[in-house]
């Protein structure tokens, strides 16, 4: 999935670069998804590479559906 938004998130930039040539402006829509495809990376990341948590990161690109940060309730020992 994360291939996927990678290629479409080139095609964007590239529509993004004409778009910012001709209009000076940089579409909200576009940045929007730009930056939740990096967002997204970064959470799969953290969650494949780094380790720094146990949930996986939710198939969206909002922040809003984010996980708030803080620390992880740590496993009980067991008897």
């Amino acid at each position: 999935m994360l291939f996927f938004l990678y290629v479409a998130a080139i095609v964007v930039v590239i529509v993004a670069w004409f778009a910012i040539l001709f209009t000076g402006r940089y579409p909200r829509g576009i940045f929007d998804f730009v930056e939740g495809v990096i967002r997204w990376h970064n959470r799969v990341v953290g969650y494949a590479f780094i380790l720094v948590t146990d949930r996986y990161p939710p198939f969206s690109l909002s922040q809003r559906d984010a996980a708030p940060p803080g620390p992880e309730r740590p496993l009980e020992p067991q008897a």
